[in-house]
Formats: structure tokens, C-alpha cells, sequence
């Protein structure tokens, strides 16, 4: 069934202009590695220029990962069987969707990077600016153009933003990195709130497109939710507050000491009304020269027509299937499939290419990668469900559980990770085995490898980060577990800690929070909301044996989950996320 996108008034993907790769970049890439190959260029200066294209250090030495920037999380199928050639060509042919919506492949050499980038400049992706201290990949919701509650698609503003800032002088070389996310309702699926900038699509008092703009969220240390700059700054120029937010993150972002060098870090330091007085003075300064206008045509979309689901008849598996990986959009009769991937979003060559062709075959004609890790095909008919279902079963793609307790984020941890200390990839398939038959729909479990929280652990219902503890003067890989995290209509919540737990005994500790959830929630009330709304102090009890190790390890708790070594305590290096 081919759709109309005209009557449906969709974007097509001949439409979407979704190519952003310049040549130049890659020119210039080549000339900067030959510099610092015939040592006119420092260590430090190439990596820093480095980190801005993309080419980030594992942990392994002389290994490099390439994170591929794709605003929106938006992928097209000729893109999606370039990136299956390249992952094909690593050493280690994996790829993975990190929760900024990127692709990201890991283990080649550093000679193997120009060929790859001239590939990928083809299908028109590029790696400009998806590290270093630059304007990262711009994330927005997974249902943008479609989701039921949008007063108006936000896809265009968001492609004109990152058009707009990619390759931006103004933008570059800031005191760190600076991430962006656009949702298009106060459900906040894009979780705005943790964002250096956050937008949320609504109308001003007039009725016309606008933004409720956020600034100064972020996780990691001192996590904090963003501050309400604007309730309704009109979508055409919205260039404005966010160029203005830069400029004051260019002249107070503290260039020092990089661990508070965030723009959150300002916000703490001079408080919420000093920071939007400060904040003030730079808007009024970019409003003398502003911007430009986005001449993006007012398309409003009317309140979306109820419709359920319910009435479809499904075969027994299908319908298991399409509990949890269906969710309708705003058009009756067309839906949104998630795809469920395991391992962090782990992805091999094989996949890629089948997912190019299903997003060809079914829905809107493009993939859709979404901060959970997983994969989207958006606007599907409930009509092609059942070849849909038989087509993900042939390539090895159906997997149950998509947004259950079972449907893990995580980090790579220290399988490639220099900053972190536990392999958080291997708890995480430890921990979907064993909530694999959970239908929890409001039980998010995140794991980062370390407190950076690339794997968003604070906002998870159930988070866990890699940390150390001594016993006995032998270090010992532990978790620290947070209870009750969560991002949505009132910002975001973040999980209370319920304290440290050893690697080895994680999953009694969760398994043992899980069942007390099950067995104390009121009728009506699920296992996530009963976690929500619990003091932490009545949990931490339950942990108490589990966390003394003075009398009762044993071997085994001074190695990781999965390891092939004991537990050394450290992270490699100093790492290249903090570069």
C-alpha cells in the first residue's frame, strides 16, 4: 500500500532534504591529519580538531570510533546500506544507536576514516560537529509530524536549526559540548528538560506555532531539570533565543575547569533570576542583528481524531507482538512500529540493510532511530501488520517487549569507553533476561558504564551506574542503583539513590525492588508508579545484605559482569568525552 502523502499532508522523503555532508569537510580533514602526521600539528590541537569531525578515542589503543551525525535520528534507506558497507568494513562490525539519536561504529584505524567519510558525504551524511565543543547532533521526538498531541509538525524547525548552527563560527570552540532537543507536545519524548536547550512545540495566545524554550538541563553531575525561559516564542525565529543562549554560554561557560563547564553549571552558579536577567541582556544584543526568519509555511494540525487500536484482530502472536511495538498516530488506520534492539541499539551489517528495505516497503519511507535505542517505521498501515510482522520475523527483527521494563538503554560502557568503569552492555542483557516477561509499559531501566550518563540513568524508573568501591583494599565493581527517575509533563524527576550494589548481586537487588513494587502497588496503580511515588528509605532495606561485602564476598565480586579479567578500579584514560 502505498501511502498519499499528500492527502495526509506527510512529509515524503524526497521532501525531507535530510543530506547535510559538505566535501570541504572532508578536504579539510585530510589536510589537518597530514599536518599532524608530519608533526605540525600537536597531539592535543588534532584531537581537539578531530573530536569535530566525528572520530572520537576508544579505549583500545590506536582505535578509533565515528559517530554519525543524523539530526532528528532521521535515517534514509541509501544512507542506512552505506552505513551497513562501512560497519561491514570495521574490525568489529557492530553498529550501535546511541540515545542522541546517532549511529555510531567502533575499532577501525584512523587511515580507514577519509574513505569512510567520502562514502558517507555520497548519501550526504556527515560526522561535522558530532563531538567535540560544538552544537551535537539536534535529537527530536520519534512521533514529530505524526504524534497525536503536536499542535504542528517540528520538523522543519528542527532541520533549520541544525542548518543553521552546523558550521556556525559563532558556535564553535564554546566551553563544551552543547545538545539540543525538540518534542513536539508537553509529553516531552525528546525529554527537552535535560538539554542544554529544550523546546517544546505549542501556540501563542495568538493560536500561531511556537516554542516553550528550556535552558540549563542536563545530567551527569549535578543533574537539574532546564529553566523556563519562554512560554511562547514564536517558531519563525526561533533562531533568536537560541543564538543568544549561546553567546552568554561563550563568555560565562567556565573554560577551566571542564567537569562544570556546561551551561547548567552557569545557571547553578548565578541562580535562576540572575541567569535569565544575564540571559536578557544577550537577547536584546542578538535582537539588534538577528537571525533569520524561517520561511517555513503555518501548517497547523487540528486535534487529532480518537481512534483505538483495540478493534483490530490479530493473531495470537502478532497481537503479543503488537501490544508493545504499536502505538497509533495521529491518522486513523496508520501507526507507528517500534523496532526493539538489544545490546545498547547493537546493529549488524545484515540488519542495516534490512531495515533500508522495510522502511522502502512500509510506512513513510524513511527509519527513524529513537532515544530508547531502538528503531521506528513511522505511518505504517494496520493493514500491512501482518507482512510487516512476517518481514521483521525473516530478518531476524520481531523481538517482543519494545517499550517494556525488557527494552534496556545503555551505554557501551567500558567495552569501548575509556571513561568507564563497568561493562554496562553486559548488566544490560543480564538484566532484559530477567525482566524479559514484564509487560510494564512505565518501567525504564538505563545503565551507563560510568556517572556521565550517557546511558540517562537519572531518569530512568530503574538506573544503575558503574562505579568502584575497596574491599579489603581490592577494588570492587559496584552499581550505584536510582529509583523513581523520569522526564514528562512536569519536567524532568530525577531517581533517588538507593546507594551502592555490587556487580555481581545486581540483579537480586532489582529483581527484589520489582517484586516488593508488584507486591504493594493498589489495584489500578502499575509497578512504575508505585516506584515513582515510594521515600527511598523504604527500599533500602531490602538491599542491606546485599551491599555488605566485608565477611561474605567471594571471588567472583571482584570481576565485572562478563569480564575477562578482575576488576582493575579505573577508567583507561582520561577519556575523550571530556575532550
Amino acid at each position: 500500500m502505498d501511502l498519499d502523502h499528500d492527502d495526509l499532508n506527510l512529509l515524503s522523503p524526497a521532501e525531507l532534504d535530510h543530506r547535510y555532508a559538505k566535501l570541504s569537510d572532508i578536504e579539510e580533514f585530510v589536510l589537518k591529519t597530514q599536518d599532524y602526521q608530519a608533526g605540525l600539528l600537536s597531539p592535543d590541537a588534532y584531537r581537539t580538531y578531530r573530536l569535530t569531525r566525528g572520530v572520537y578515542g576508544q579505549r583500545q589503543p590506536d582505535a578509533y570510533m565515528l559517530r554519525l551525525k543524523l539530526p532528528g535520528g532521521i535515517v534514509l534507506p541509501d544512507q542506512l546500506r552505506v552505513i551497513a558497507d562501512l560497519t561491514a568494513d570495521a574490525p568489529l562490525p557492530l553498529a550501535h544507536i546511541t540515545t542522541r539519536e546517532n549511529i555510531q561504529i567502533h575499532h577501525f584505524g584512523l587511515e580507514a576514516v577519509e574513505p569512510w567519510l567520502r562514502r558517507l558525504a555520497e548519501v550526504g551524511v556527515t560526522t561535522t560537529e558530532a563531538c567535540g565543543s560544538t552544537v551535537r547532533n539536534i535529537t527530536q521526538d520519534p512521533w514529530a509530524g505524526l504524534a497525536p498531541d503536536e499542535p504542528f509538525d517540528t520538523t522543519p524547525y528542527m532541520q533549520a536549526i541544525v542548518r543553521f548552527f552546523l558550521r556556525n563560527p559563532r558556535a564553535l570552540s564554546m566551553p563544551r559540548k552543547f545538545k539540543i532537543a525538540v518534542s513536539t507536545s508537553p509529553a516531552d519524548r525528546a525529554m527537552a528538560a535535560i538539554h542544554d536547550v529544550g523546546l517544546i512545540a505549542c501556540l501563542d495566545e495568538q493560536g500561531a506555532p511556537a516554542f516553550r524554550v528550556l535552558v540549563g538541563g542536563g545530567l551527569a553531575a549535578m543533574p537539574r531539570s532546564g529553566l523556563e525561559l519562554h512560554k511562547a516564542w514564536p517558531a519563525h525565529t526561533i533562531l533568536t533565543p537560541i543564538l543568544a543562549v549561546i553567546d552568554f554560554f561563550q563568555e560565562h561557560g567556565n573554560r577551566k575547569v571542564r567537569s562544570k563547564a556546561r551551561i547548567k553549571h552557569v545557571l547553578r552558579k548565578l541562580g535562576d533570576e540572575a541567569f535569565t536577567a544575564k540571559y536578557q541582556e544577550y537577547l536584546d544584543k542578538v535582537l539588534l542583528d538577528p537571525p533569520p526568519t524561517l520561511a517555513i509555511p503555518e501548517q497547523l494540525h487540528p486535534p487529532a481524531k480518537a481512534w483505538s487500536m483495540t478493534a483490530l484482530q490479530l493473531p495470537a502472536e502478532l497481537g503479543q507482538w503488537a501490544r508493545a511495538a504499536v502505538r497509533p498516530t495521529r491518522h486513523p488506520g496508520l501507526v507507528f512500529v517500534t523496532i526493539r534492539l538489544d545490546q545498547g541499539g547493537e546493529l549488524h551489517p545484515h540488519e542495516l540493510r534490512h531495515l533500508a528495505d522495510l522502511a522502502e516497503r512500509f510506512g513513510q519511507g524513511w527509519l527513524q532511530l529513537t532515544p530508547q535505542q531502538n528503531a521506528l517505521l513511522r505511518a505504517v498501515p494496520v493493514t500491512q501488520l501482518p507482512e510487516l510482522y512476517l518481514a521483521l520475523q525473516a530478518a531476524g527483527l520481531a523481538k517482543h517487549g519494545a517499550g517494556t521494563a525488557a527494552d534496556i538503554t545503555s551505554c557501551p560502557g567500558a567495552s569501548t569507553c575509556a571513561l568507564a568503569l563497568t561493562f554496562s552492555r553486559n548488566l544490560a542483557e543480564r538484566v532484559a533476561a530477567l525482566v524479559e516477561d514484564r509487560p510494564d509499559g512505565d518501567v525504564a531501566i538505563k545503565i551507563s558504564g560510568c556517572h556521565n550518563a550517557c546511558g540517562q540513568h537519572h531518569v530512568a524508573t530503574v538506573g544503575f551506574h558503574g562505579a568502584l568501591r575497596r574491599v579489603a583494599g581490592r577494588p570492587a565493581p559496584h552499581y550505584r542503583m536510582l529509583i523513581g527517575g523520569q522526564v514528562g509533563l512536569n519536567g524532568a524527576i530525577f531517581g533517588a539513590d538507593l546507594g551502592l550494589v555490587p556487580a555481581q548481586r545486581v540483579l537480586t537487588a532489582l529483581d527484589r525492588v520489582l517484586q516488593l513494587a508488584d507486591q504493594q502497588a493498589r489495584p489500578g496503580q502499575t509497578a512504575g508508579d508505585w516506584l515513582r511515588s515510594q521515600p527511598i528509605e523504604l527500599l533500602q532495606p531490602l538491599l542491606a545484605d546485599l551491599r555488605e561485602l566485608e565477611t561474605s564476598a567471594t571471588e567472583l565480586d571482584f570481576w565485572d559482569l562478563g569480564a575477562s579479567a578482575p576488576f582493575l578500579g579505573e577508567a583507561a584514560s582520561a577519556g575523550e568525552c571530556a575532550a
